[in-house]
């Protein structure tokens, strides 16, 4: 099979452009994920400082001064005999 070199030429590029043609879309989907990285480590700082307070609120109400304030601020709760003033600004 003799084929002229125009037809060769015209097969090759066929043959490399459907090969890059097939690295089209891993390359778009790598360019969108690293784009979103940045994205993901500042939702992972925030979620780690709500980590933290959360862990400090769950050591707070271990202890019975942190519950009694907690009872006191979430739900205005008051001990036997005290009265509650509420100042409106």
């Amino acid at each position: 099979m003799n084929l002229t070199r125009p037809v060769k030429v015209i097969l090759y590029a066929a043959f490399i452009g459907l090969l890059l043609a097939s690295y089209v879309s891993p390359l778009q989907q790598i360019l969108e994920d690293r784009a979103r990285i940045s994205t993901l480590h500042s939702d992972l700082a925030t979620l780690e400082k709500e980590n933290v307070a959360n862990e400090r609120l769950t050591e707070e109400l271990q202890t019975e001064e942190g519950v009694e304030r907690a009872a006191r601020e979430r739900y205005g709760m008051i001990k036997p005999g005290e009265k509650v003033y509420i100042v409106e600004e």
